[in-house]
């Protein structure tokens, strides 16, 4: 896979999504989960909720402000990208020709 698939666009604001969710830390820097947090979160996610959610960039230096809705959609339109993967023309050339194999 492409590593820089989720480097760019809609799969960025996945990314920040994903870190907002499971990334959580309390005031020590200690790691935290908190399921409750997950699940409504998810659950606004599913239902493309309006409300605004703040994601923050691993550097701390920009902060993107978002609805569910634009989230939901961000995530329907990469998952349809991941079904119909667009064909990658640099390996066709690299493909053995087709036909009965040599004797």
């Amino acid at each position: 896979m492409d590593p820089s698939w989720s480097e760019t666009g809609d799969r960025y604001l996945l990314k920040l999504f994903r870190d907002y969710l499971f990334h959580q830390v309390r005031e020590d820097g200690s790691p935290w989960i908190d399921m409750a947090h997950i699940v409504q979160c998810l659950n606004k996610l599913d239902a493309g909720s309006p409300e605004k959610v703040q994601l923050m960039s691993r550097d701390e230096q920009n902060i993107l402000v978002v609805s569910y809705g634009d989230l939901k959609q961000c995530l329907d339109t990469s998952f349809t990208e991941l079904l119909h993967p667009a064909p990658l023309p640099h390996l066709s050339n690299q493909l053995p020709p087709s036909g009965p194999l040599p004797s």
